[in-house]
């Protein structure tokens, strides 16, 4: 019964979802132990969505999951031993694949999560619509060691810790500790860093967000109309903590379905209770979403 864990690079298959007009991008981690599976997916440059939601899957070929949120960790026949296909789709009503993560020879594997989430869809809600199969090239986005970044490694488990620390809201984020590997070498920050860097001063600064979260930089990013979301870094002893995304909201109670159980409300300044932003947060050293628990 041995231990894997393998990691892709995620691809755009979309144009529209994104942050600023560039590529989409992140990571799909899959660790499998006997009938165990857990997985992790964290997005860079994804815009945040005010209505319907990011879906992601996982398939060996032979069976899909569907994972809750960004993540899943249980029982599951999916097995990721040999290699994976990701997929991520935006769902409001119909199912559009947005990006892929293939590691290993699993391009065709792609093609079989779209019709899954849909029959979940169809379950869900009766007056679902189908649309015509759109013709996303899946096997455009083959990743290898070498040449486009996915990592596949055969190790014996790493022993998780956790730390828990509080927001301006008294909201509690759990997290694992960065293992000694972490993902793609445990310094996710590191490879996204130019990214990162660009978008941090290619758009107007966040000033008040800046003054209420302490040792943080932020920037907001305008895309349809008036629409906007932000985008920031939390840093630590003077290295980045959180890479964090951010939509408004007056509703400090409730976030919104597509940060479900991933984001914790901060007001937009300390003078001002009425309006903030609901934030999801990644672990800048894995890039693993960090979930959130109300104290």
């Amino acid at each position: 019964m041995g231990y894997t864990k393998n990691i892709a690079v995620i691809r755009g298959l979309k144009s529209g979802f994104s942050a600023d007009g560039g590529s989409l991008s992140g990571l799909v981690k899959a660790e499998k132990y006997g009938a165990s599976l857990k997985v992790e997916v964290s997005l860079i440059n994804f815009a945040p969505l005010t209505e319907g939601r990011y879906v992601a899957a996982i398939s060996d070929g032979k069976k899909v999951c569907i994972l809750d949120g960004l993540s899943f960790d249980g029982v599951s026949e999916v097995d990721t031993s040999a290699g994976f296909a990701a997929l991520i789709c935006f769902v409001n009503g119909t199912v559009s694949p947005v990006a892929s993560a293939i590691c290993g020879a699993f391009q065709s594997a792609a093609m079989g999560i779209r019709e899954e989430i849909e029959k979940l869809e169809r379950v869900k809600n009766d007056g679902y619509n189908d649309e015509a199969l759109a013709q996303e090239n899946y096997y455009e986005y083959e990743q290898t060691d070498k040449d486009r970044g996915a990592v596949r490694e055969n190790t014996e488990k790493e022993k998780d810790g956790e730390s828990v620390r509080k927001n301006e809201k008294d909201n509690v984020v759990r997290e694992k500790e960065p293992t000694a590997g972490g993902l793609a070498g445990g310094d996710f920050f590191g490879r996204m860093k130019d990214e990162i860097e660009k978008v941090l001063s290619s758009y107007p600064s966040e000033r008040a967000l800046e003054e209420t979260v302490e040792d943080s930089r932020w920037v907001r990013i305008n895309y349809g109309g008036d629409k906007f979301y932000v985008f920031g870094v939390i840093y630590g002893g003077g290295k980045p903590r959180y890479i964090c995304y951010g939509v408004p909201s007056t509703d400090s109670r409730r976030p919104p379905e597509s940060l479900s159980n991933l984001a914790s409300y901060i007001p937009s300044s300390p003078e001002n209770a009425e309006g903030g932003y609901w934030v999801m947060y990644q672990d800048a050293a894995t890039g693993a979403s960090v979930k959130i628990h109300g104290a």
